[in-house]
């Protein structure tokens, strides 16, 4: 299982399977980036089940749940899902369960990879 501390500026670029013309996927990133400023995250990848806990702030569920909604729409290989935890948002990106590492870009993105401790 690996886990880090979500650095904003790691964000830069979109998994390859990712659906988004460039511009939309700036548009993208830029939300994802304020909702980590706003909110800050701990994202952990244990084989296929990417986790990302927020902190709890005004808005964050509902941005979150509508970002999650989105890129479910662009990144459909991989499962999408909003819940709570103690109060906090939780971000839950789950790989199918024969392709396991199609979840690795995205967790890439939150600054998690494979292997890291």
């Amino acid at each position: 299982m690996a886990t880090a501390a979500v650095d904003p500026t790691v964000r830069t670029v979109l998994p390859a399977a990712c659906t988004l013309t460039l511009a939309d996927g700036s548009a993208r990133l830029r939300r994802w980036q304020l909702l980590q400023a706003t909110a800050g995250s701990a994202a952990r990848l244990d084989g296929g089940h990417l986790t990302v806990r927020y902190r709890s702030a005004p808005g964050v569920l509902a941005e979150l749940t509508a970002l999650a909604a989105a890129e479910q729409t662009c990144c459909a290989f991989v499962a999408w899902t909003v819940s709570t935890a103690d109060g906090h948002p939780v971000l839950h990106v789950v790989a199918p369960e024969d392709a396991p590492d199609a979840v690795a870009p995205i967790a890439a993105l939150f600054g998690v990879t494979a292997g890291v401790r």
